[in-house]
Formats: structure tokens, sequence, C-alpha cells
């Protein structure tokens, strides 16, 4: 239950940066919206990095694979958000 709640406060996230890039007059005070959510996104990865950590003992290989697909998706995310910027 937790990963589908974690799935849908990153879908929720990305949606509130999408709408904050498309119609910024939305939001008040000019404000930065999808700066904003990447500066929480990055909190939430940095505040899972000591749990993710601690599974490196425990699950050796399937924490690996983890790192490594949840790095794929952030680099396609950056390559998509130049493409299409």
């Amino acid at each position: 239950m937790s990963r589908v709640l974690g799935l849908i406060v990153i879908g929720a996230l990305l949606a509130v940066a999408w709408v904050g890039y498309d119609r910024p007059e939305l939001f008040p005070m000019n404000l930065d919206v999808p700066r904003l959510v990447w500066l929480i996104m990055a909190l939430l990865l940095v505040s899972g990095a000591g749990w993710g950590f601690w599974r490196f003992r425990v699950d050796g290989g399937r924490a690996l694979v983890g790192l490594a697909f949840w790095g794929a998706l952030v680099v396609a995310l950056v390559f998509g958000y130049s493409i299409f910027n």
C-alpha cells in the first residue's frame, strides 16, 4: 500500500508541476511552481536515502535494481524536460 501511495504522491507532484509550467497564472504571487516541485521531490529523495542505504545490507541485489530503475527514470525526466522545453 505504501508503494501505491508514494506513486500517487509523485504523480500528483508532477501534475502540479506541469500545470505550473503550462499555466503559471493559476498560482498566486507569480510562484515558480515547477522549481518548487523539483525541490520537494529532491527533499523526498534525500529523506528516503537513509532507508535505501539500509536496504543494501538486507536486500543487496533488489536494492541495486531499484536504484538503477529510479536513476534511469530521473535521467529520462531530465532529457524529456529539456527536449519539450
